[in-house]
């Protein structure tokens, strides 16, 4: 609207339109932006439409290829679940696994990390592009430190653990303990 009313005034015209030029060579234009961008996406859409679409000549085999396809992913983060369940249900056993995992060599653990990076990292970097700022702001995390300090403290006084600790006149107290103490005793000066 700006535009409109200044063209008015005589020889402004020309000089904005060089502005604009100029801004459209810097930053582009926004409108062609978005445009490129939905076709970007309808292009991905049609290809996605494209590859769940029955086709006529479709074997067993061609189903059997694509189902091993969709498998990677799955099975890496069942296995890795399941590798911390072993360390829980059966210690004994989770040693085992991971003394047999002590003897693999290096460069096969390379070749490992760079197929998990393959699967999980093009993903995990689209993710990271669509979500700009995942940290927290300053209050945000004052405030999450707070809560955690006071959940921290009632399990501390709950466990018992302060009466225990005090309890014992030959070891020295620790800080928490301390901190109860003074508390306490506050407590019975007023």
């Amino acid at each position: 609207m700006l535009h409109r009313l200044l063209s008015f005034i005589p020889g402004i015209g020309p000089i904005l339109a060089a502005g604009t030029g100029i801004i459209d060579a810097v930053t582009g234009n926004r409108r062609e932006r978005d445009t490129q961008g939905h076709l970007a996406d309808m292009t991905v859409q049609q290809q996605f439409a494209a590859e769940f679409r029955r086709l006529e000549r479709r074997t067993w085999f061609d189903s059997l290829i694509d189902g091993l396809n969709r498998l990677p992913r799955p099975v890496i983060v069942v296995m890795i679940i399941g590798y911390f369940l072993a360390s829980w249900r059966d210690p004994e056993e989770f040693q085992i696994i991971n003394l047999s995992l002590d003897a693999v060599p290096e460069r096969m653990w390379i070749i490992a990390g760079v197929i998990v990076t393959f699967y999980f990292g093009a993903r995990e970097l689209q993710k990271s592009r669509d979500q700009k700022n995942l940290a927290l702001s300053a209050e945000a995390f004052a405030e999450q430190q707070r809560r955690i300090g006071i959940l921290r403290q009632t399990q501390h006084v709950a466990s018992g653990t302060y009466a225990n600790e005090m309890a014992d006149e030959t070891a020295p107290l620790g800080n928490r303990s301390i901190a109860e103490w003074n508390r306490r005793r506050q407590e019975k000066a007023n």
